[in-house]
């Protein structure tokens, strides 16, 4: 039984055209920055080519950038209890979106930083637990549904716990259901279902009219708890 999304009843709803919008956001460990890139650490791998989009604090002073991982390599491994370690990747990143606001802010971030620490070169390094978050963006088809959750086929590998913001596509209506909610599980693909991670994402905030909307669509639908 998988957690987080069987507390209702579940309702099949393949074929039925319900889809959903999804924006993830995980916390990474930023290495260093210049002004076309950065490099960051992280558990989880990213999609080499895809496009993320980073929101940098920087001490106190918050940018976001879109960019795409240029490169990817597993740098070590992290203990997460007496028995079991976890791989930690390396990746870099391009940002793409080099003349707005954001990027110009960035700059100017980095040419104080560099003067202040007096420094040569255009790359600024973090020897800080300085953090990034990173979002990326994924349209998925919705396996199943229920009040408190769905399951979702992805090309992306999402972390347990991320957090998450949907559209939610229900067949026949226009307007989607939006929401809150985070990963409560990831299977990863087999040689039987190899066309993506199913993911579990459990509800947490929803305004009462899409809760209604979502339960009226579910009362439509045959119910079942395999």
């Amino acid at each position: 039984d998988m957690p987080g999304i069987r507390k209702y009843p579940r309702s099949v709803v393949v074929g039925m055209g319900v889809t959903v919008k999804t924006l993830f956001h995980e916390s990474v460990k930023l290495l260093d920055i210049s002004i076309g890139g950065a490099s960051i650490r992280s558990s989880r791998r990213f999609h080499m080519g895809g496009e993320y989009v980073f929101k940098f604090d920087l001490k106190g002073r918050f940018v976001s950038v879109k960019g795409v991982i240029v490169w990817e390599k597993l740098s070590g491994t992290k203990k997460i209890s007496e028995e079991e370690v976890m791989p930690v990747y390396t990746a870099g990143i391009k940002f793409t979106d080099v003349v707005t606001d954001a990027a110009l802010e960035l700059r100017q971030f980095l040419v104080d930083k560099l003067k202040e620490r007096r420094v040569a070169g255009v790359r600024l390094k973090f020897h800080t637990p300085e953090s990034t978050l990173l979002s990326f963006k994924e349209d998925c088809v919705v396996k199943d549904l229920s009040i408190g959750g769905m399951q979702i086929v992805m090309g992306q590998k999402p972390s347990v716990e991320t957090a998450c913001s949907f559209d939610l596509v229900l067949a026949g209506n226009e307007n989607p259901v939006h929401g809150e909610g985070k990963v409560a599980y990831c299977i990863e693909p087999t040689e039987e279902i190899p066309q993506g991670y199913w993911v579990g994402v459990e509800f947490l905030e929803m305004g009462e009219e899409d809760k209604l909307r979502v339960s009226r669509f579910l009362e439509r639908l045959p119910t079942g708890n395999e």
